[in-house]
């Protein structure tokens, strides 16, 4: 029994093997592929209300929200690690200190949103860690700068503000509708009574 199964997987398989061979080298000897000429027609449907009944657009509400958006830039200074060669007598006489504490100017991109009027930013932790200087382009293209006001790594989330200009706001539905409006103006707040 175990040898007729061998023999017939052994057929099968070189049979499959056989037939994707030919099918992909010569379609038309296969008669299924030959049905309707091996013609596809494509139609597209009639535009009117009825056909769409399922289908809505997010066009009214992105048009109202972009204004809150935000382009979100940051840089830091990271210190460069020492090389390993540095402490190599013979490395060190050609080189000399010139290879010492260098420090590398980063840069990095984010976006964000604004959650209130007072200039509160909402955007990633990833994007405004440890970053030295912020600086925010709102819809419109102005540029502002920023501080940062709280971050969370565990849940990614971080808050800055910007107390140079008022901000557009998103309209209140979608504000409340954001838990995480309420967080950062509650990080925000312990923060500004943690300095007190």
């Amino acid at each position: 029994m175990r040898k007729f199964w061998l023999i017939f997987s052994q057929a099968v398989t070189i049979s499959l093997a056989a037939l994707f061979v030919v099918v992909t080298l010569r379609p038309d000897l296969v008669s299924w592929s030959a049905r309707n000429g091996g013609i596809v027609t494509v139609r597209e449907a009639a535009d009117g209300p009825g056909n769409r009944a399922g289908m809505t657009s997010l066009s009214p509400a992105a048009k109202k929200a972009m204004p809150s958006v935000v382009n979100i830039f940051t840089s830091k200074d990271v210190k460069v690690p020492r090389h390993p060669f540095m402490d190599d007598p013979l490395f060190r006489r050609f080189f000399g200190d010139q290879l010492d504490g260098d420090t590398q100017h980063s840069s990095s991109l984010g976006s964000g949103v604004i959650v209130g009027p007072e200039g509160y930013i909402l955007t990633n932790h990833h994007v405004i860690e440890a970053a030295d200087e912020i600086e925010l382009v709102l819809a419109d293209g102005r540029k502002v700068p920023a501080r940062i006001v709280g971050t969370d790594p565990e849940t990614d989330l971080g808050c800055s503000k910007s107390t140079s200009l008022i901000f557009p706001r998103s309209p209140s539905v979608i504000l409340k509708s954001f838990r995480s409006a309420t967080w950062c103006w509650r990080s925000a707040t312990r923060s500004v009574s943690d300095r007190r």
